[in-house]
């Protein structure tokens, strides 16, 4: 039989749920059961000078030094004196009778010469455990920060993994030192690179690519144009969990074309670009990607920048502070069946340079944005104006549906500069805008129609305010919740209702006004200053007191039943105060109907 080899990194242990790690700590002493709880203790071990020992004793990083196991075992659980066992395998099976085949799929960076002291340059190091690992494996870096001096390229199907990921620079905050770090003097397009199939050189698609738990800091490079993370190519199905980039002088994260080729279905949670040289995340005709809790603050250019991005989703993303727009959907969507819009949900803005949100895109599919939340951009250097919005739609021609929008102006964190935005929402030169509702406080104006749209439909319920947060000025709507006019496309059908304001027919068509069905009719209230009503002649004539008639009223006479000598029906007004309906019979007793109208 054979003895294999175990030990040289928590990266042999393997634990449920999957994402979690059992670790040891420093100098802790190790003992290996056949059991994960009580059981037989194996004590025929060797070290790593094939000295017999019992136990394993942790190094300073809480690692376990390379061993040898009892003969023909390949898998131990080891006991650090804590309250679970973690399972360790062995790095090698029997593939004969005496040989032995690696089978790790797990592999520690340190395995393979990397060194985390912030000064070592690891790129090699890091690079040959990449092209080491097998396809499903998993790349290792413990904690430590790891030099590099030219692009990381991942194959496919491989997972690069440490340890923490540090959200962003935060004064007096003491960054854990667990990130991969560039040297002065970096030579490359990108610190990790993905290839495409005919660049890679790889046997399969360039597919399945896992980066989790990873920070960049690009604080010591020097060259412009350096991004986080840059894929060009068909390179599908890229999973990114809980990554951080910040301080490259390029993009943050950047997909690109190669061959007529563009990445594809790419899924990144929790991914937060920190002051980048570029756009925060530049996305090139990424088909199905799904961004969910991404954020982009303090980047260069704009936060998002959305190039055509068909049948995707942004999910409860932010950008902030960047120096252009925070989410811009632009470039050509296409018209085609592969055409396709996106869905932005739960997304919030905040002081951006230009607009919070900036739709330019053509083509026809929709962009749906549903539950955004914007506040204080269009900060344009500290000095506001500019004509910049919460939400810009400028020159689409995709459709833009909205559901709920609110905006919030402001000043920076401290209270200088002037408060932005300039409007709320703005909609200029258009094909088809529609929003449902909102809240829009701005400094200039709420809802801003720049002119040229060819579609622009505002719901019932959006409301405006103008002026500073600690004193605004209301400017809602009636209470029917329409501010101006309503403009109805096609016809309008009610069931019932109520009016307490003036009816306008504009049309000047004989036919203006239809009532309905057969049947139908005007229906006029009667009674003391009304505009229809009856009245008996006395002597041939009658005056009615009418507080309602004018100088220009028109009275309709006409007989509702004979009395008397019978003549003909006149009327005369004194406006202000009443009208007489005189006939040309003396003797007419008649009941007699009126009806006042005035002119248009």
């Amino acid at each position: 039989m054979a003895r294999y080899d175990f030990g040289a990194g928590v990266a042999d242990f393997i634990v449920t749920p999957a994402d979690g790690l059992w670790t040891v700590g420093a100098g802790a002493v190790v003992t290996f059961w056949d059991a994960a709880s009580d059981g037989t203790q194996y004590t025929d071990l060797l070290d790593a000078a094939a000295s017999p020992t019992t136990q394993i004793v942790a190094d300073e990083h809480g690692s376990l030094p390379r061993f040898h196991g009892p003969d023909g075992v390949t898998g131990m659980w080891a006991d650090a004196g804590g309250e679970t066992r973690g399972w360790m395998d062995a790095h090698s099976v029997t593939g004969g009778e005496d040989t032995a085949v690696s089978v790790r799929d797990w592999l520690n960076v340190l395995d393979f010469g990397a060194v985390g002291d912030n000064a070592t340059d690891d790129t090699a190091a890091i690079q040959a455990a990449l092209a080491a690992c097998p396809m499903g494996g998993i790349v290792y870096l413990p904690a430590g920060a790891y030099r590099t001096s030219g692009p990381l390229t991942i194959p496919p199907a491989v997972t690069l993994m440490g340890t923490h990921t540090n959200l962003m620079t935060v004064v007096g905050l003491v960054d854990p030192p667990c990130y991969i770090r560039p040297l002065v003097g970096f030579a490359g397009a990108a610190v990790i690179q993905l290839l495409d199939e005919i660049v890679g050189g790889y046997n399969t698609i360039s597919a399945e690519h896992r980066i989790l738990n990873v920070m960049i800091d690009g604080t010591d490079l020097e060259d412009p144009g350096i991004d986080g993370i840059q894929a060009a190519g068909n390179i599908q199905n890229v999973g990114l969990r809980d990554v951080t980039i910040r301080r490259v002088t390029g993009a943050g994260i950047n997909t690109q074309a190669n061959g007529g080729f563009f990445p594809y279905s790419w899924r990144l949670h929790r991914v937060m670009v920190d002051n980048v040289g570029w756009h925060g995340f530049a996305v090139q005709v990424m088909t199905d990607i799904t961004m969910i809790d991404c954020q982009a603050i303090g980047c260069g250019a704009n936060g998002f920048d959305i190039n055509n991005a068909a049948n995707s989703q942004m999910i409860g993303c932010r950008a902030e502070w960047n120096v252009s727009n925070g989410i811009h959907i632009t470039g050509d969507w296409a018209t085609g069946t592969g055409s396709g819009g996106m869905l932005i949900g739960g997304c919030s803005t905040d002081r951006n340079g230009a607009n919070g949100v900036l739709v330019d895109a053509v083509g026809n599919p929709p962009i749906q944005i549903e539950n955004l939340h914007t506040r204080r951009d269009g900060r344009n250097d500290g000095a506001g104006g500019g004509g910049y919005a919460g939400l810009a739609v400028d020159g689409a021609t995709v459709p833009v549906i909205v559901g709920l929008v609110t905006c919030y102006p402001g000043t920076d964190d401290n209270g200088t500069q002037e408060s932005s935005p300039q409007y709320g929402a703005r909609f200029t030169d258009c094909a088809y805008v529609s929003v449902a509702s909102g809240f829009l406080h701005a400094d200039e104006a709420g809802w801003s129609d720049g002119g040229g749209n060819t579609v622009l439909r505002r719901g019932l319920n959006i409301a405006e305010r103008t002026g500073t947060t600690a004193a605004p000025v209301d400017v809602f709507a009636v209470p029917t919740d329409v501010a101006g006019n309503l403009n109805v496309g096609g016809y309008l059908a009610a069931s019932s209702g109520q009016s307490a304001g003036q009816w306008n027919i504009w049309d000047g068509q004989a036919k203006a006004l239809n009532l309905g069905a057969a049947g139908g009719g005007i229906a006029i209230a009667e009674g003391t200053n009304a505009r229809m009503g009856v009245s008996t002649l006395v002597g041939g004539t009658v005056t009615v007191p009418n507080t309602s008639v004018t100088a220009t009223t028109r009275i309709a006479v006409f007989r509702q039943a004979a009395g008397g000598t019978l003549g003909h029906l006149s009327a005369t007004k004194t406006p202000g105060t009443s009208f007489a309906i005189t006939s040309s019979a003396a003797a007419d007793t008649s009941v007699v109907a009126w009806v006042l109208f005035e002119p248009a």
